[in-house]
């Protein structure tokens, strides 16, 4: 008797303990979500790319960084002061996961013998930091802004090449047209980066000849929604590439680097 009292004691304890024990992993998990959810995260830089040298103005957009406290680069090279946050507005039909809703500004600097292509940072808030971010590095001189109005065959934005183009699908439906003189049996390549920058931009290339007719074209690669090009040029004579993204789209954070050669 005194035995089965004594077991279902010991089982009435092991059910209080393993009750208690559940409750208080169940509440650590849900505090450590929690205290995730309020991390600050890092979305897409404008623009995409910062340049050596010189002082750069850059707007980060994410989640939870209205509290940022700095921007930290981890090359002890690179310096970056907070000069304003807060909420930032959402494109039309777009969510805040994709493209954050909320936004740091800062003056941003690498020097100009910078080693690296991207310069990677962080942004620090009260309740932590992000997981590291990158911004590309351009070389003043190596690169070419985009120019409005480039929206046509009529009236594209020559280009000389090797070169890399800054630009943006400004507005849904929005088309940037480039052209530049080519070489019969000219190998030229052509590749995006946005998508692996954080850019919600889902670009496509094309190709096309002076009477427009197309050559080539391409969309995803393997891994990212990037397009990258490879062709040979048939004949000497004007070549047009075009960006656009696949579905219309279009905003003031659509950034794109199109690095030509």
């Amino acid at each position: 008797m005194q035995a089965r009292q004594a077991h279902h004691v010991c089982l009435r304890f092991g059910l209080v303990f393993s009750l208690t024990a559940f409750f208080w992993l169940t509440g650590t998990a849900q505090d450590a979500k929690k205290a995730e959810e309020k991390l600050p995260k890092v979305i897409v830089a404008v623009p995409l790319s910062i340049v050596a040298g010189k002082t750069n103005v850059v707007e980060i957009r994410g989640l939870n960084l209205d509290t940022a406290k700095a921007l930290h680069f981890t090359s002890a090279t690179g310096r970056a002061t907070v000069t304003s946050k807060g909420k930032a507005d959402l494109p039309q039909n777009q969510k805040k996961e994709r493209l954050g809703d909320t936004q740091v500004k800062a003056e941003v600097f690498v020097p100009a013998d910078f080693q690296g292509d991207e310069a990677v940072f962080t942004i620090e808030t009260p309740a932590g930091q992000s997981a590291p971010a990158r911004l590309a590095v351009l070389r003043p001189g190596a690169f070419t802004e985009e120019v409005e109005d480039n929206g046509s065959f009529a009236k594209p934005q020559m280009l000389t090449l090797p070169t890399t183009v800054r630009g943006g699908i400004k507005a849904a439906q929005d088309v940037d047209v480039y052209a530049f003189e080519g070489r019969a049996g000219q190998r030229l390549t052509a590749e995006i980066l946005a998508s692996r920058l954080g850019s919600p931009l889902d670009a496509t290339l094309t190709l096309w000849d002076s009477r427009n007719t197309l050559l080539a074209s391409a969309d995803d690669s393997p891994g990212d929604r990037d397009p990258r090009l490879a062709f040979t040029l048939p004949t000497a004579g004007r070549y047009f590439l075009v960006v656009q993204d696949a579905h219309d789209a279009g905003s003031a954070v659509h950034g794109y680097l199109l690095n030509l050669k």
